[in-house]
């Protein structure tokens, strides 16, 4: 009884897994782009505020300035949260691939074993033979 090889299916597997791997990191790339950004509008935020305080044109500007901070962090906010909800549903169909990569790696290990018996018991058998043949001259 010869089975097919899953290697085919297992190829496959492996080159999905990676490339939502691949997606998988650039998604956390994003993620740590979008927070950088976050940090460096705040830290920002008490530089103006040291020259808003030496002039007055500079306090009047602040608020404006302040405004546009506050929006652009909400806007980068909303970002990561979209960038998070791409990478918990993506997180899944990674797991679905490993799940199913395992699987077939486990099939070809059944079916590697199988063949393995089968030839084991083939060579007893031969063995066994050979050990009559010799029983039977000797008597």
């Amino acid at each position: 009884m010869a089975t097919r090889s899953h290697a085919p299916l297992i190829r496959l597997a492996r080159f999905k897994v990676e490339e939502l791997q691949k997606q998988m990191a650039e998604i956390e790339r994003a993620r740590a782009s979008i927070n950088d950004q976050i940090d460096r509008l705040e830290e920002s935020v008490p530089e103006e505020q040291a020259i808003a305080e030496e002039n007055r044109d500079g306090y009047l500007a602040y608020g404006s300035y302040a405004r546009s901070v506050i929006q652009r962090k909400d806007k980068l906010r909303t970002s990561l949260g979209e960038v998070d909800a791409q990478a918990d549903e993506l997180r899944g169909r990674l797991e679905t691939a490993f799940a199913d990569l395992k699987k077939y790696e486990l099939l070809e290990e059944r079916r590697l074993l199988r063949i393995q018996d089968t030839l084991k018991a083939a060579e007893q058998a031969e063995m066994d033979e050979i050990a009559s043949q010799m029983r039977q001259r000797a008597q």
